[in-house]
């Protein structure tokens, strides 16, 4: 591939990351339940998406009954990251859910190597428990801040297994159907999903003005539409590796928006937890490379 075919992806690809990294910020500036938040941010997308796709529906026939139920759990393992996730951080900081909920291509790839029999590294296993004591480091900090922030550590940790569970249930379906028509039914699913639990949960649905609405369409625009899509075009440019290291700049773009838009500033443990978690997350990519581990980011 010559040098200058990469000069696009190359320059969009921190724009990617700078959409991603606005998630948690306009998640917190939204004044609402999580999971309403979460139903908005699935159903937005899914109607973006659905719209998108239209110009291809020739490509849901492709669909069928085992495509569908894998849809199904990928979907609903999705929702529960996405509610988890927000859940994590109204409790915790920026910082710390970013980089937990970042944990996912590991447990994805033990996930893979427990039901799968896909191969560790004796490498990749040293990164994973590089990551763990990392991890470690960050909830010993959070404890001394009280439980709320420790629950919002084991949030995030808890979001980043069901993100693990929707990259396994999808794996086999994105071999046979193309993405937008995969990701606009998987948003469908999990913004079903969602709502059945808004409702059981008894939240509110309306109510919410002008300001909260055009950020649930932000939330799903930036990091949903633009962060994701621009990450899946430049594989089709790059090596996985290079795009899924790029992405770890995720909790650091997120932390450096928290700082200025939130006052909110992680403390040193946190810092020295997240830059273990985020050296052994890269080293364990650079490790992956061709090995099928996915990142999706927030």
């Amino acid at each position: 591939m010559a040098k200058t075919d990469n000069l696009t992806p190359n320059i969009l690809l921190p724009v990617a990351v700078v959409c991603i990294s606005s998630a948690s910020i306009i998640i917190r500036l939204i004044a609402a339940p999580p999971v309403v938040i979460a139903l908005y941010r699935l159903g937005y997308a899914a109607i973006i998406h659905g719209v998108l796709s239209l110009r291809s529906p020739a490509a849901y026939r492709a669909f069928d009954l085992r495509s569908l139920s894998k849809s199904l759990a990928a979907g609903l393992a999705l929702g529960a990251h996405f509610v988890l996730w927000i859940y994590s951080l109204h409790h915790t900081t920026v910082a710390a859910s970013t980089v937990l909920v970042s944990f996912h291509p590991i447990l994805a790839a033990l996930a893979a190597h427990l039901f799968f029999q896909e191969s560790l590294s004796r490498g990749r296993i040293v990164c994973i428990i590089a990551a763990v004591g990392g991890s470690a480091v960050i909830a010993y900090a959070d404890f001394a801040g009280g439980a709320g922030s420790l629950l919002g550590d084991l949030m995030a940790l808890a979001a980043a297994a069901a993100m693990a569970g929707y990259l396994i249930a999808g794996r086999d379906v994105r071999r046979t159907i193309q993405t937008l028509p995969y990701i606009t039914v998987v948003y469908l699913f999990a913004a079903v999903s969602v709502g059945a639990l808004v409702s059981y949960l008894g939240e509110p649905l309306t109510g919410y003005g002008g300001r909260e609405h055009l950020l649930f369409l932000l939330l799903a625009l930036f990091p949903t539409l633009l962060g994701h899509t621009l990450l899946n075009w430049a594989l089709g440019y790059l090596q996985t590796a290079p795009v899924a290291v790029t992405t770890l700049g995720e909790p650091v773009g997120a932390s450096i928006l928290a700082y200025f838009v939130l006052s909110e500033s992680p403390g040193i443990l946190q810092l020295a937890g997240g830059v273990v978690v985020l050296g052994a997350l890269a080293a364990f990519w650079m490790l992956s490379k061709g090995k099928g581990v996915t990142h999706v980011a927030g």
